[in-house]
């Protein structure tokens, strides 16, 4: 009877082990982060990637209002590399902290530059690395590799942490396949995949390159004289890559490239050149107000130099043959002939030069001397300008 009663407390025994009764849940804790992407009015962040350097298999991709949550095993700092077909790359950091929720908040991504790519590599993702470039596979650069930077330049946000940005512009729309090239003390090592790459195709890292979007600007332009033929005025844009001329009354519609600010440039030998801003970001057609343009005066002659339109432009000067070849401030203060205060519009409008042909040329930097962008005409060396 007790040899019974021992086995069927013993049969008890493992029907509760077997049913896991008394077996406590395992539960692994957790760090989890949240937050939002914020694309421009308009636009759609799904599709966004998230991704994690230096954590491979960690990811996510955010919903159709921008939120997103990642969990990671462990507590610590944290460099999430946002990325989207349509957006330039971004980043954020984050303290990530066990069995709590962090909030990064917002994270703003800008809409691609037509024509243009950022790139980002950190050494989170590449330890061993002291730089970095990016090198064109399909198509390839005229150059082929470009430097990355991580000293508060060419887009970087801040110097010296280890996360290295580059810009490159005027490249071809579409597919561009590329690599990652790092360096250390500077010998170059491997070429490397994109960790935070959009796309990989033919086991290579794939970036979308912005197509232009069609857009609009119009207007009219006026003048104080009378019985005018403005089909001599020309129009351009985007450093004179465009061109239009005005119809007789002077009435134009200019097909723009682009996604925010530009300036319409209209210059004639009749009148003397102006710049107008347009903000294209939000609207596919811009109605310009009305351009009063000046008639050029006897001796007369007028410059203007858009910051935008170059890199780099550090007390930008003139030089002509009537100044016999000595250069002439130009001024973003609202004097000499300037229209705004610090719009990076430069000018400068010079009195008692003689009537004719002048050649002239901008030094953008004490060693950059270029030609003017938007000419009336111009030789193999310098743009030429006619004075009344």
């Amino acid at each position: 009877m007790k040899l019974r009663l021992n086995l069927i407390l013993l049969a008890l025994c493992l029907m509760t082990l077997g049913t896991g009764c008394v077996q406590e849940k395992l539960v692994i804790p957790v760090a989890t982060v949240t937050g939002k992407i914020v694309v421009p009015p308009a636009k759609n962040p799904l599709g966004v990637h998230i991704t994690v350097a230096g954590k491979s298999g960690v990811s996510t991709y955010v919903n159709e209002t921008g939120a997103f949550k990642l969990e990671f095993r462990e507590p610590g700092r944290y460099l999430l590399i946002c990325r989207g077909q349509n957006y330039d790359v971004d980043f954020v950091w984050v303290e990530a902290v066990l069995e709590e929720t962090v909030d990064v908040g917002n994270i703003s991504l800008n809409e691609k530059i037509v024509g243009e790519a950022k790139w980002i590599a950190t050494i989170v993702d590449f330890p061993d690395a002291t730089g970095f470039k990016i090198k064109s596979l399909d198509p390839k650069w005229a150059t082929d590799t470009v430097d990355m930077y991580d000293d508060g330049t060419h887009d970087d946000k801040v110097a010296n942490d280890g996360i290295y940005t580059t810009r490159v512009q005027n490249i071809y729309t579409g597919s561009q396949l590329y690599t990652i090239v790092w360096t250390k003390d500077g010998e170059t090592h491997e070429e490397k995949k994109d960790p935070h790459q959009e796309f990989e195709r033919n086991g290579k890292s794939e970036i979308i390159i912005r197509e232009a979007d069609s857009k609009v600007a119009r207007g009219t332009v006026t003048s104080a004289l009378t019985g005018v033929n403005y089909s001599e005025v020309v129009l351009a844009t985007k450093q004179g890559a465009r061109k239009i001329f005005l119809d007789s009354d002077g009435h134009y519609a200019m097909t723009m490239e682009g996604n925010g600010k530009e300036y319409l440039v209209f210059r004639s030998p009749t009148f003397h050149i102006r710049a107008i801003p347009v903000d294209l970001t939000t609207i596919p057609i811009y109605d310009v107000p009305p351009v009063t343009l000046t008639a050029k005066g006897g001796g007369e002659a007028k410059f203007i130099l858009i910051q935008n339109d170059f890199q780099t432009v550090v007390n930008p000067t003139v030089v002509a043959d009537f100044t016999n070849w000595q250069p002439q401030a130009l001024y973003d203060d609202a004097t000499h002939g300037d229209e705004v205060k610090g719009d990076g519009v430069y000018t400068l409008l010079v009195t008692g030069v003689a009537p004719g042909y002048h050649k002239y040329a901008f030094n953008i930097t004490a060693t950059n001397q270029v030609r003017d962008p938007y000419q009336e005409s111009g030789d193999s060396q310098y743009s030429i300008l006619q004075v009344k």
